[in-house]
């Protein structure tokens, strides 16, 4: 949501997994004339919780982050001029590289305590209950975080005003029955359609009710689950699927519009991180790079405007200028060309990899000539990377530069080969509405989409021993992914007939595949993967070499499919029993 008032509220969490840069006691540093009392009024809860929105700017869409949930996956590898290598290789990764999802829930979960605890004396009954629903939300949506990051973390449901050098980890049972509770209440008591005083689209009732299934789902999977949580799960996606109507959510036709830019607070989106280039909402700056600014634009792209006319020599003039339309290549993240063509085998009936990848760069420099050929600009494509060989007659006659997946070269192709500097763009996160070719995004980061909602419930529904439900689940999507605007009624038809599956093609790698072909990139795979217990397994399969052989390597086994407890943050427990850190760090 946007910051309609730019309120900095900076009670310290008065905890020891506060703010990073204490030593030994956490000092309460009042930012703004705010005081805890302020929370009793409406303007004070709704600067409380668009502070908690406006933080959340720092992870979701930035650099580190990003590398934090897609490194080390099946379906990506480091690009050529990418950071954060530990956590695509799981080697010395540093304990204390997630501090800042710790230092930032729990400054936020704080917030949100006084919120809950002085927001009761609000008086205005409907409004009360709305305001205090955004604040458990939020709440909920830290800890589930927390607890599928971290595995058990300190619980705290009441503000500190005291600073203190001692605190545990709680049971990931009792974290979880809080998130479930502040999900369960928020489902009920937030607005059923975004509204005011709350701009963008904050969290509403189908953005809990998506929450408290994952949450079920997640808990199902956890050491700490209960009897039926598969099973209520399903039941939850179900219900919001069932009453999506009411909730003024649905599926866009084409797969491919639930990423154009004008879509972004569309039917489609549950929830998300907004964004905004007015300064009095954020700390956007044209040309930024790092920090706190959504940059997932640039983070998946090739380095095109390095391809030459001469390629794959290095003679001639580049083929491409860097472009608003194309983006800002920053190398950081590529397809695991592989596992790529792997899960998007099916390209003839289904729409989903061309929707998801930019395959062709169209020339937009004047004066190149290859040796196939003049390239003339807005017309000729000037790089082609099919996920398939064209074959040696096109590529001869091609007055492009073709790159093509290294498996697919044959002894003594002439063909050349994708490589961690060229490679297909995915294209979910382009914001073509930029002023500069170097500025970042100012597109709301889309955390949750409605599709996701049927990929859940097929998962829950597997593991409820319902595949039936499960493949009617899946088939959902497949029947949406079977669409083209190109395609006659009569070929749309013949696609989503040959795209259903039944209940005895349902396996978890199915699903997890499903979820690579509807969700490839956006930002959940390392948590799907953890949730799931698949992380070493599909690393090992898809992944061996750059990221499973440093998995592997984990003591226990399957350690790293938990992340490490912060150390700055451990060092700051000085009394009382040390807090202790997760197995194998």
């Amino acid at each position: 949501m946007k910051q309609y008032k730019k309120i900095s509220i900076m009670i310290a969490a008065a905890s020891s997994l506060s703010l990073g840069g204490c030593k030994k006691t956490l000092v309460e540093t009042q930012r703004t004339n705010i005081t805890q009392q302020s929370f009793a009024s409406p303007v004070g809860v709704i600067g409380g919780i668009t502070g908690v929105y406006g933080t959340l700017r720092s992870l979701w869409g930035t650099e580190g982050f990003t590398n934090e949930v897609v490194g080390g996956v099946d379906e990506t590898l480091l690009g050529g001029s990418g950071s954060g290598t530990p956590l695509f290789t799981y080697t010395n990764i540093s304990t204390d590289e997630f501090r800042y999802i710790f230092q930032i829930a729990y400054q936020d979960i704080n917030t949100l305590n006084g919120v809950l605890q002085y927001g009761t004396a609000i008086t205005d009954v409907t409004q009360r209950t709305q305001y205090l629903a955004q604040a458990k939300f939020l709440r909920a949506f830290l800890y589930y975080h927390l607890a599928i990051t971290f595995g058990k973390v300190p619980l705290h449901t009441t503000f500190i005003t005291s600073p203190t050098t001692s605190d545990t980890r709680a049971p990931l049972a009792d974290i979880y029955a809080q998130v479930i509770k502040d999900f369960t209440d928020a489902s009920k008591e937030l607005q059923v359609t975004p509204g005011t005083p709350f701009g963008g689209k904050a969290a509403t009732q189908s953005a809990a009710l998506y929450y408290l299934g994952k949450a079920y789902l997640s808990r199902g999977w956890s050491s700490a689950a209960q009897t039926g949580d598969f099973a209520t799960a399903a039941t939850t996606f179900n219900t919001l699927i069932a009453n999506k109507g009411t909730y003024g959510v649905d599926l866009w036709q084409d797969f491919g519009d639930a990423f154009k830019p004008g879509n972004d607070y569309g039917k489609e989106t549950l929830f998300v991180i907004d964004e905004s280039s007015d300064t009095k909402y954020g700390n956007y700056q044209a040309g930024g790079s790092g920090g706190n600014y959504n940059a997932t634009n640039f983070f998946f792209r090739p380095n095109y405007p390095t391809v030459v006319s001469g390629y794959p020599s290095s003679t001639g003039s580049p083929v491409m200028t860097r472009d608003i339309a194309n983006g800002r290549p920053f190398i950081r993240i590529r397809p695991n060309t592989d596992y790529m063509l792997y899960v998007f085998a099916e390209r003839n009936n289904d729409s989903r990899f061309d929707k998801t990848f930019q395959t062709t760069w169209i020339a937009n420099t004047a004066g190149v000539t290859t040796p196939r050929g003049a390239l003339t600009v807005g017309v000729d494509t000037a790089i082609w990377m099919p996920p398939f060989d064209p074959g040696a007659a096109k590529r001869a006659s091609f007055k492009g530069v073709i790159l093509i997946p290294p498996s697919l070269i044959t002894s003594g192709s002439t063909a050349n080969a994708y490589t961690p500097t060229y490679f297909p763009s995915m294209k979910k996160y382009d914001d073509p509405n930029r002023t500069g070719v170097n500025d970042p995004s100012t597109r709301p980061f889309v955390v949750a989409r409605f599709a996701d909602v049927y990929l859940l419930a097929a998962e829950a529904y597997f593991k409820a021993n319902d595949l039936q439900n499960a493949a009617a689940m899946l088939n959902v999507l497949r029947t949406r992914a079977a669409y083209k605007t190109t395609n006659t009624p009569d070929q749309n038809n013949a696609a989503v007939a040959a795209m259903q599956i039944t209940s005895q093609q349902i396996t978890l790698d199915f699903i997890l595949d499903e979820r690579s072909r509807e969700m490839y990139e956006e930002c959940t795979r390392w948590w799907d993967l953890s949730r799931t217990q698949s992380l070493g397994r599909r690393l090992q399969t898809y992944n061996p070499t750059e990221a499973y052989s440093g998995y592997s390597k984990s003591n226990p086994a399957d350690a790293y499919s938990l992340r490490p407890i912060p150390s700055s943050e451990i060092n700051l427990v000085t009394t009382g029993p040390k807090m202790e850190q997760n197995p194998g760090y």
